[in-house]
């Protein structure tokens, strides 16, 4: 009995262990988010870009720790220390660093979408109020403590369940939506258009945006792979899907791009 609980102690702390490579691996695709974007901006807004996604996610953090995370899942983390070291909490600690790590992707998804458009505060106070309430509602319908509701609504009209295994719904579509109309709004960037007529704007620096592009890509494997949140042998699985759509991607935009640099970079990501 005392080796079966050491093996299932074990298990349990390869389980946080490969969560929180998951979390850091996500982190890390905020320096990526900031760099596509500062190399995809003009030299005069690469400074507000590169501010405006470490403000955001500072303050993601706090909005989803305090009101986001307990609205998600009903998890509370304010209480004494001494309530948070027990193995349970442990594991939640982990857990939310990780779908933080989601969370925070929404201002930085609006923020390519409308860069060069918006001022800065605004900008910031929208995305607190995306992370802390708009995306924790919905989080809690598709993974979090009302996701039966959702669920048994989905069974009734079309018999089955829904299933969101790493956020194509909750994390990406809900960020493309939210962005869509803040696109609609503010319109195209200056100069973009000009008497009806398209005058593309060339990206200020190749090399950010490929750093960016490479930090995003590997990022996803944590995304993706570490939302399975244990090992198990789904995860190759899931590696090498992702892998094979980066590359499917890769070479769709190499095509469509006739080997612009800017295409072949965002095709990756459009295919992860």
């Amino acid at each position: 009995m005392e080796t079966m609980s050491t093996m299932t102690g074990l298990k349990s702390s390869a389980d946080v262990l490969f969560l929180m490579l998951g979390a850091v691996m996500v982190f890390a695709m905020h320096a990526g988010f900031a760099f596509l974007e500062v190399g995809t901006v003009r030299k005069k807004n690469q400074v507000n870009a590169l501010v405006k996604i470490l403000t955001d996610w500072s303050v993601s953090t706090i909005v989803y720790f305090v009101i986001g995370f307990p609205i998600a899942y009903g998890i509370s983390f304010l209480k004494p220390a001494a309530d948070l070291i027990n193995k349970a909490q442990g594991y939640d600690l982990v857990h939310f660093f990780f779908l933080l790590c989601f969370a925070a992707c929404i201002p930085a998804i609006i923020s390519g979408g409308i860069a060069e458009r918006a001022k800065f505060w605004p900008q910031v106070v929208a995305g607190a109020i995306f992370v802390g309430i708009s995306y924790p509602f919905f989080e809690s319908l598709i993974w979090g403590q009302n996701a039966s509701f959702l669920q048994n609504i989905f069974k009734s009209i079309g018999g089955a369940e829904f299933h969101d295994y790493a956020g194509s719904v909750v994390v990406h579509s809900i960020g493309g939506w939210i962005a869509l109309p803040a696109v609609i709004i503010l319109g195209p960037r200056m100069g973009r258009y000009v008497r009806g007529k398209s005058h593309p704007i060339p990206v200020s620096n190749i090399p950010f945006l490929a750093l960016g592009s490479w930090i995003l890509a590997i990022g996803w494997f944590g995304f993706n792979v570490m939302s399975a949140g244990n090992l198990e042998k789904i995860s190759g699985l899931v590696a090498v899907n992702s892998l094979m759509a980066m590359v499917g991607g890769v070479l769709a935009a190499l095509v469509a791009g006739k080997n612009d640099p800017g295409y072949v970079h965002n095709g990756a990501l459009a295919g992860l």
